[in-house]
């Protein structure tokens, strides 16, 4: 009797450890099946990004417009295979849009590493943009190879973010300013000095700051230098680069002051990327907030600021200090930390960190779409359906 029930209990564990085997190969098919499901459902939405993007490359660039950026995308490659294929890349810039009209001022704002500085850098073609259209004055320019942007780089400047390593050590401020006229051919080679001390008075600089090398100078005057660099060829498109992160706040005001008095005088239209919200909010007509290298939300100043309707926007305006200390605001605090650009979460981009994110945005990416005149944004939270 008593073997009889030790045979029975081994073959009852026999049966226990077969099924929770299958129970580990069901789960291993699962899991399976669930990354081919996810693989399925990104080529899906890439094939409709691609779609929409060749839908939009028929279209004439509006006429009006100095500047217009349709589905910018700008990947570096991480890791290629032994053949020359990339196997791992880096999608620093995916799918941006929007235009800008002369005289105004676009203003970027969004978290370190969200891809700001590559997008302007790629519109200027210092990076050659992986896919997308830039049309500027009305020429789609990404194609354009070195010699063809040569005549186009007096129409469009930028200023960098850091002042001191922008600047060649070895050569004066005089000598600095002076090449890109010398270059360009902007006036005869006579007239040059009486020229380039034009463009330092109408930029805050001394006229014997001309002989002085970087290094004498402060932050501001620096920037200051690199300001009047950009426009000594008379650009009519500038992108400033963070210009005053690296300044005190005294000197910020006073360089934002000199950007704001130049456009006047000089009709320039600014690509204005920063971090700081209230800078923004001064100097801009339009913002758009970037989140891993895709816009998330785009429109006029007073709209973005007096609707923000993107959570993501929300949350980085509730960040903004309040100067009024009895009036309390309501801060959003993010959890998580930012996705890897090399591999970003499918869906929404935005999904693992959002405080109203549902199931859909896990899985299929939302429409970048304009909900009131002129204010477009990309979540799940608005109708998806045209």
């Amino acid at each position: 009797m008593e073997e009889k029930k030790n045979n029975a209990n081994a073959a009852e564990e026999a049966a226990n450890r077969a099924a929770q085997g299958e129970g580990e190969t069901l789960s291993e098919e699962s899991e399976a099946f669930a990354g081919f499901d996810d693989a399925a459902e990104r080529a899906k939405e890439q094939s409709e990004r691609d779609a929409l993007s060749e839908r939009d490359k028929a279209l004439p660039p509006d006429p009006d417009a100095i500047l217009e950026v349709r589905h910018l995308k700008k990947y570096f490659t991480l890791k290629k295979s032994l053949s020359g294929k990339p196997l791992s890349t880096l999608k620093a810039v995916d799918d941006v849009s929007f235009k800008i009209y002369p005289g105004e001022t676009l203003g970027i704002v969004g978290e370190s590493g969200c891809g700001k500085t590559t997008m302007g850098r790629t519109i200027l073609k210092l990076y050659q943009p992986t896919a997308g259209q830039i049309f500027f004055e009305g020429a789609d320019i990404a194609g354009y190879k070195s010699v063809q942007m040569r005549p186009l780089r007096t129409k469009m400047q930028i200023v960098f973010q850091d002042p001191y390593s922008s600047l060649p050590p070895r050569s004066t401020v005089g000598g600095i300013l002076a090449e890109a006229v010398r270059v360009h051919k902007i006036v005869p080679p006579a007239q040059i000095k009486e020229y380039v001390l034009s463009v330092m008075d109408k930029c805050g600089l001394r006229d014997y700051y001309y002989e002085r090398y970087p290094h004498e100078f402060s932050g501001g005057q620096r920037q200051r230098i690199c300001i009047a660099r950009a426009l000594i060829v008379n650009p009519n498109f500038v992108v400033c680069d963070e210009p005053v992160s690296a300044l005190d706040v005294s000197i910020q005001a006073q360089i934002i002051n000199l950007l704001k008095k130049l456009q006047q005088e000089r009709g320039l239209t600014y690509l204005f990327i920063s971090h700081d919200l209230s800078v923004v909010k001064y100097i801009s007509d339009k913002i758009g907030v970037m989140y891993l290298g895709s816009m998330v939300e785009y429109g006029d100043k007073e709209k973005i600021f007096g609707n923000p309707m993107h959570p993501y926007t929300e949350a980085l305006f509730s960040a903004v200090p309040n100067p009024n200390p009895d009036e309390k605001t309501d801060r959003i605090i993010l959890s998580g930390d930012i996705p890897s650009p090399a591999d970003p979460p499918m869906g929404c981009k935005f999904h693992t960190r959002c405080p109203k994110a549902m199931e859909i945005c896990s899985h299929i990416a939302p429409a970048y779409k304009e909900y009131e005149k002129g204010h477009f944004v990309a979540c799940h939270c608005y109708p998806q359906e045209d």
